[in-house]
């Protein structure tokens, strides 16, 4: 069982034994081990950081394939904490937010390669704004096994919001996002990465049990709780596969410049998110 941690949570701190082989005979996570998070957020031709081409996301799902990585999504991750599992050794998380209308050709790559995904359309652009899923679209992506989390109704900032501002933002999306496909949702991709201690009590008492951030970090394996938040590094169009490969293999030397850089770019986000 998963010891029960602060607010009802539950955490993985219970000891993993290194040494238990995991998927296709691979030696599985230890306690200590780390995995990346990858966000996207649309593919097509247009030279924008977060528009890759269909050639790039091709590529880097060859690698992983090639390399033995397993690619799951947030509901994949929640079972694994509940049923306590080993790890696979090399593990990797795939998320894709705004809820283009390319997410389903990015579906139609991740299928052949066996990976799985959560997908996080925001609810204001799904209703009118040309380009992005309608909610028939996003009931066939959870019927071909992938899952779903919101990503706010209008895509503004939470941590910008006043406190019932921002519960609203929070409850409204996971219910219209409920009505389109029939379930509980449970997860949540922070609009611009942007989460305190006050959005995070707000969602975990509306029941959202994971929460994406923008923290371009990995993901240690034994920090990992229900409810909880996970690192996440937005994939860029300028991105080599040399890039690509140190994120999914945790090159501490490509995350500390993606920090430093992050640090760089804090107050001027602050100023402009008041």
């Amino acid at each position: 069982m998963l010891a029960e941690v602060r607010d009802g949570g539950f955490d993985l701190r219970s000891g993993v034994n290194a040494e238990v082989k995991g998927m296709g005979g691979r030696r599985s996570m230890s306690i200590d081990s780390k995995f990346a998070c990858l966000t996207y957020h649309a593919i097509g031709n247009e030279f924008t950081q977060y528009v890759i081409s269909e050639d790039q996301l091709r590529n880097q799902l060859e690698f992983l394939s090639e390399e033995g990585f397993v690619v799951e999504g947030f509901e994949q991750l929640e079972f694994r904490l509940r049923a306590n599992s080993i790890f696979p050794g090399k593990y990797v998380l795939l998320t894709v937010d705004d809820g283009h209308e390319s997410a389903l050709r990015i579906a139609d790559l991740l299928e052949p390669c066996g990976c799985n995904a959560t997908f996080f359309p925001t609810r204001d652009r799904a209703l009118g704004r040309p380009g992005y899923l309608r909610p028939q679209e996003m009931r066939e992506l959870r019927r071909r096994g992938f899952s779903l989390g919101t990503h706010g109704t209008t895509h503004r900032i939470l941590t910008a919001m006043p406190e019932q501002t921002c519960a609203a933002e929070l409850e409204e999306s996971k219910q219209w996002l409920e009505d389109v496909t029939g379930e509980e949702i449970s997860y949540m991709a922070a609009p611009g990465g942007f989460v305190n201690r006050r959005v995070l009590r707000l969602a975990y008492s509306l029941g959202y049990r994971l929460i994406g951030t923008c923290r371009e970090s990995v993901n240690p394996v034994s920090t990992l709780n229900l409810p909880g938040t996970l690192n996440r590094v937005n994939v860029r169009r300028h991105f080599t596969l040399a890039d690509f490969r140190r994120i999914v293999e945790n090159d501490s030397g490509f995350y500390l410049r993606r920090r430093i850089r992050s640090s760089l770019l804090w107050l001027p986000k602050q100023i402009l998110c008041r």
